[in-house]
């Protein structure tokens, strides 16, 4: 737990959350393992407080989840919540590209242009690119049609989906050529975008996310 190491200019609370999170995302912990709040907070040589606070933060994000006997454990995918969130970012995300199309300066297109160019380069430079750098740039993709959407109750209903949609996108990535796959499917969306066809940038980026349904299915199945 070394790496997962505190510094005290940041709240301990806001620390304790960060590690968890990445200790989940990079399989330190396994979906449905049994987390102990009092473990955690020896680890960290920390008071109970701090952890409580992170924990339920984890819980209401979904990536902790807590039965009717008080039992913590890593969030576990199963098929009805990953169709479930994903039929809601596939309505969601698809207006969201539509709005993005029709509000989007040429200035803020060449801003989504500028993650597609800079992802190709990584791709094309790493034999094992690293998932979490994938990741975050596959989110600013999403991120940016969603600000750009300039709707700010769309906004909130998809930051709701976001903790356990990275926590999906790590299984996503799994297959071979599949981040390439991943990044030609943003590829047409944006062209869309740039020719301003606001409807088949939204039908493209439910499609996009129906894709990426069906392939998770398929590695959960």
């Amino acid at each position: 737990m070394n790496k997962f190491a505190l510094a005290k200019s940041v709240p301990y609370y806001d620390q304790v959350y960060h590690s968890i999170k990445q200790m989940i995302h990079g399989g330190i912990f396994q979906p449905g393992d049994r987390i102990y709040e009092a473990k955690i907070a020896r680890d960290f040589n920390l008071s109970r407080s701090p952890v409580r606070e992170a924990i339920r933060a984890l819980e209401k994000e979904g990536l902790l989840v807590i039965d009717e006997k008080s039992r913590m454990t890593v969030y576990k995918p199963t098929i009805k919540d990953v169709e479930e969130i994903y039929q809601c970012r596939m309505v969601l995300e698809s207006l969201a590209a539509k709005l993005a199309t029709k509000h989007a300066t040429n200035r803020e297109l060449k801003e989504i242009e500028g993650v597609l160019v800079q992802t190709k380069k990584y791709l094309e430079g790493k034999e094992e690119p690293d998932k979490e750098f994938i990741i975050s740039l596959n989110s600013r993709f999403h991120d940016f049609i969603l600000q750009l959407s300039k709707n700010n109750r769309l906004q909130k209903q998809l930051s709701e989906l976001k903790a356990l949609t990275h926590y999906y996108m790590l299984i996503n990535l799994k297959g071979e050529r599949r981040k390439w796959i991943i990044f030609a499917e943003h590829q047409e969306i944006f062209d869309c975008m740039k020719q301003g066809d606001d409807e088949k940038a939204g039908q493209l980026m439910s499609t996009h996310i129906h894709n990426d349904l069906q392939h998770l299915k398929q590695i959960l199945e």
